[in-house]
């Protein structure tokens, strides 16, 4: 249906009284909760009628190309910053009148949103692919602009050209300016006849600029959050425990349980709840979880299931048919456990079923889906019901993290009936609302008008994007181009985000724009449209995803107006009347006919799981370097795709600034990598590249370097002008101590370190306390045959933004409260050789989180906990500590202790402390003496409910 026609519908529907919008005004920023003045972080603006129709109705044309305005507005803010930009008065003022002229269209996009009768004229997709087109080609013409600049640039300094055409500074301002001329022509055309409108200034999102950040402070309390998934659905979590438990038990075939319920209704959060559950791990020993895509591939899939069971099988070259061998060989170890989630086709169940075999132990699987004839025919269904009235008034409570006795001074206890009818019991929009009025609240008539408008989760949705600040929405959006339910690293999307330009660069403070990206994701978690998956042991958030009804929603709106592509078998970006700005490929098919010229960033998912190499990334890539204007491609992603052949012209592409090649098995980088004086981020971890161009050293503005034990002779490579922007260095060997203090000292912006050192004897590592701004450091001192060598170090006390340290080697003094970061979550000891009892000291750390003492960390025969000791830490790890024979805790000690591991403690052969461990969940024990686990068996019986596990490797694995 033609987007006016939708309009017209929904203002039939919504509008049986032709009512006018009213005008979209800021609200007063001071709000009123629980009778006190709180400031309102973000303004917040009325919601008229107009705003709804257009916002739910009409194809979200207004919203979604404002976002790609502001990306332009802020990209021209940034460009008149520039020194060069602004000695060249002619392109100044050019740049000025561009800016002038978004500000007209940015008021126009708002104004529309309010006005419906200005909606209907202007809501068509002829008009919003004509200003998308122009503002994209405007995009373009300033990634062109400053690619050329920095190509002269290069050639001033002696450095080889790339291409061929003449290049002269005053070429490069003509062209520029032609193409502003032609944007202000083109947007002057859209906005002809309306600038006489009485539209009003649109201010722009206050971003936060806090004067210090502490990064993870407003979401790490959600890693230690263990019932925020279980409110409201703990009678159908038990209800699927119970089935599971009971239809294991049966028989030898497999059972197989479907879950099935509409998008939101938290059948995915159920079946996340049993699957984590301890008695759940203690019923059973193998255990998986997948996820099915639209345009699924039955070898992936399994292929995946085969990694959890068996990592090294999953690396070896396996065909469909040897993966559907080898996967029933594995489940028959023990009673399994596998959940396939969001199956909504009944054709791949037929695909798989045959890979689960029969066993005497018994198995289950959990099929999760949205459609009732996806369920499984022969076995149980489990209908997931919505939640009723105190439930879903439980979780929304949970989601506003408030009490109900604090809301009864609340205005918001009147529209409790309405909130309820609103949500129907779902989740999802439960979990929405409440992470709405957590960043602000509405008033009686903002409400009025929520009940009246809002009737579907799919409005709640279309609400939810709304209320985002203007600097969230592209950052939100882009988390679209990810594969639905993908675990997304938190690492691999920060930088990725830095590098699109998502984050405004700072200019003032201690501050980069890493720390404002790591912000802007507490803030999309906050919110509640984006989740945490995994989480460190400190605390800090490993993955996250966007759920599934949210990423079918706005994936598609941004595909609707180019923000992104995607190659599938499901979609096909030679079907969009945009060209491809940013792709993601998903299969191995061929890819059809594309305009490369517009491409920004390429990102490939195709993983090839089992050992196949990617020829087709190799050819699109090929296809890439030898297009003309590849001055504006920013951002390759190849992250665990399987051997991708790298073009050897890849030093063509100038304006490159992120470069993911993590866990890909390459083997090299081609020569010209030199040649990408803009990159910024270089991750080559987890390959099999062990040496870099020479070229690669004269890179500038390296930011971040991820590299898999490459090994330097000297540090002499490292000049200061690598130095100056590096924030992260790990993955680096060193053969010499010679100039080590004096180059490291100089990376003044390093705040993650990884080095080995290969040295004789020692290795001092006092300039550490030169990097003040260090949040994690791991070293190791390694002689050449292997045997540890030692450390040298003063003092880390004044390392306060230290929350991370790793040390491996000799300990050349003893560990002792002055020499220790004050603010340390996590320190992992190994063969440091401490002969004192180091707890009495380690315990006294306020925030510690995690202590690992590894390999011949600690030689005494004791160690003692005493009462108050270790206030914080969750995890505690014990290995190979030969000669441990007695460990006493003291009663309020280790309060907090979740996960307790002993491995190859052969000497300990009792273990007293279990008796004070209130607080334990999960022990594991590796190759103890069969009287340890007998012990703590007898005591966990009498009621502790503790996860105990026994793992018996031989011989033991050398532990780092």
């Amino acid at each position: 249906m033609h987007s006016r026609e939708v309009l017209e519908t929904s203002e039939e529907k919504y509008c049986p009284q032709n009512k006018t919008s009213t005008q979209l005004k800021h609200s007063n920023p001071k709000r009123v909760k629980n009778n006190q003045q709180n400031t309102c972080e973000f303004p917040f603006y009325d919601l008229s009628l107009g705003s709804f129709v257009c916002l739910i109705f009409g194809e979200f044309f207004f919203m979604d190309a404002e976002v790609v305005v502001y990306l332009l507005s802020r990209k021209l803010q940034n460009l008149l910053q520039d020194e060069a930009i602004a000695m060249t008065p002619k392109v100044k003022g050019q740049v000025q009148r561009t800016t002038h002229q978004l500000k007209w269209v940015r008021r126009l996009l708002k104004q529309a949103e309010k006005n419906q009768a200005l909606s209907v004229e202007m809501n068509s997709i002829q008009w919003t692919t004509r200003l998308l087109s122009a503002l994209y080609s405007m995009d373009d013409a300033i990634d062109t602009f400053l690619f050329w600049k920095a190509l002269q640039s290069q050639r001033h300094n002696g450095l080889m050209m790339m291409c061929r055409q003449p290049f002269t500074s005053f070429h490069n301002q003509f062209v520029f300016n032609k193409e502003i001329k032609d944007f202000i022509f083109k947007t002057g055309d859209l906005l002809k006849d309306r600038q006489q409108l009485d539209i009003q200034d649109v201010a722009d999102d206050k971003i936060p600029r806090p004067s210090q950040h502490q990064r993870w402070a407003r979401i790490s309390g959600f890693c230690f959050d263990d019932e925020s998934h279980l409110v409201g659905l703990e009678e159908q979590a038990k209800n699927l425990v119970a089935l599971v438990v009971q239809r294991a038990e049966q028989g030898k075939q497999p059972a197989v349980v479907s879950l099935v319920g509409e998008g939101g209704s938290g059948k995915t959060a159920i079946a996340r709840i049993v699957y984590n559950r301890l008695d759940i791990k203690r019923h059973f020993s193998i255990c998986a979880w997948v996820h099915v895509t639209k345009d699924f591939k039955v070898r992936d899939v399994l292929v995946d299931m085969i990694s959890q069971l068996d990592e090294r099988i999953a690396k070896e070259p396996l065909l469909e048919d040897e993966v559907k061998w080898r996967l029933p060989k594995l489940l028959e170890r023990g009673r399994y456990l596998i959940v396939v989630d969001d199956a909504d086709t009944p054709e791949f169940w037929e695909a798989i079923k045959e890979v689960f075999p029969p066993s005497s132990l018994g198995g289950v699987v959990i099929v999760t889906t949205r459609k009732a004839d996806a369920a499984v025919p022969d076995g149980s269904t489990l209908q997931v019901r919505p939640l009723n009235d105190e439930e879903s008034w439980a979780l929304f409570l949970k989601m506003l993290e408030v009490t109900e006795d604090r809301l009864h001074n609340s205005q918001l206890i009147k529209f409790k009936e309405q909130i309820l009818k609103l949500c129907g019991g779902l989740p999802l929009a439960i979990v929405l609302m409440g992470g709405l009025l957590s960043a602000k609240e509405l008033t009686d008539s903002e409400w009025s008008r929520v009940f009246k408008h809002v009737t579907a989760i799919e409005d709640i949705l279309a609400l939810s994007y709304h209320e985002l600040p203007s600097y969230l929405k592209p950052c939100f959006l882009y988390m679209g181009l990810f594969p639905k339910a993908i675990e997304i690293p938190v690492r691999r999307l920060i930088l990725l985000w830095v590098a699109e330009g998502f984050v405004t660069s700072l200019s003032d403070g201690d501050m980069v724009e890493e720390d404002l990206a790591e912000m802007y994701f507490e803030e999309l978690v906050c919110r509640k449209i984006i989740e945490v998956v995994r989480w460190r042991l400190d605390g800090s958030p490993k993955t996250c995803r966007m759920p599934s009804v949210i990423h079918d929603f706005f994936s598609s709106k941004a595909r609707n107006i180019g923000f992104f592509q995607i190659h599938s078998k499901v979609f096909s970006p030679g079907k969009s009347q945009l060209p491809a700005r940013r792709l993601a490929t998903y299969s191995n098919i061929p890819f059809s006919k594309l305009h490369l010229s517009h491409l920004h960033s390429y990102l490939s998912f195709n993983t090839l799981k089992g050992g196949i190499p990617d020829g087709n990334s190799s050819m699109f890539l090929d296809k890439i370097t030898s297009k003309r204007n590849r001055g504006v491609f920013k951002v390759l992603d190849l992250e665990s795709v399987y051997k991708p052949q790298l073009p050897k012209a890849m030093g063509a592409l100038l304006n490159l600034r992120y470069l993911g090649l993590r866990s890909t098995a390459v083997n090299s980088l081609p020569v010209s990598i030199g040649n990408l004086q803009c990159l910024e981020t270089l991750d080559v971890k987890h390959t099999n590249i062990t040496t870099l161009p020479d070229s690669f050293w004269k890179l500038r503005n390296l930011r971040h370097l991820y590299l898999n034990g490459i090994c330097l002779d000297s540090l002499e490579r490292l000049s200061v002008e690598f130095s100056n922007k590096l924030q992260s260095l790990c993955g680096l060997s060193i053969g010499t101590e010679s100039l080590v203090a004096e180059t490291l000292s100089k990376f003044s912006c390093l705040r993650k370190l990884q080095l080995t050192f290969y040295i004789p004897t020692s290795i001092k590592i006092d300039w550490a306390a030169q990097l003040n701004k260090l949040h994690s450091l791991r070293i190791k001192s390694i002689r050449e045959s292997g045997e540890r060598a030692s450390i040298k170090f003063k003092s880390f006390k004044e390392q306060h933004n230290l929350v991370n340290l790793y040390l491996f080697g000799g300990l050349l003094r003893p560990v002792d409260s002055r020499i220790l970061p004050p603010n340390l979550k996590s320190l992992t000891l190994s063969k440091t050789g401490m002969d004192k009892d180091p707890m009495p000291v380690l315990g006294k750390l306020p925030h510690l989180n995690i202590l690992r003492l590894l390999n011949f960390s600690y030689t005494g025969e004791e160690m003692n906990c005493i009462s108050g000791a270790f206030p914080q830490l969750r995890v505690l790890k014990l290995w190979l500590l030969d000669r441990l024979r007695k460990w006493v805790v003291n009663e309020g000690a280790l309060t907090s202790l979740r996960e307790l591991e002993i491995r190859d403690c052969r000497s300990l052969k009792t273990l007293d402390a279990f008796h004070q461990l209130t607080s334990l969940r999960e022990l594991i024990l590796t190759n103890m003496p069969p009287d340890v686990a007998d012990y703590v068996k007898g005591i966990n019986n009498t009621g502790r409910g503790v996860f105990i596990k026994e793992y018996h490797w031989e011989p033991s694995p050398p532990m780092l």
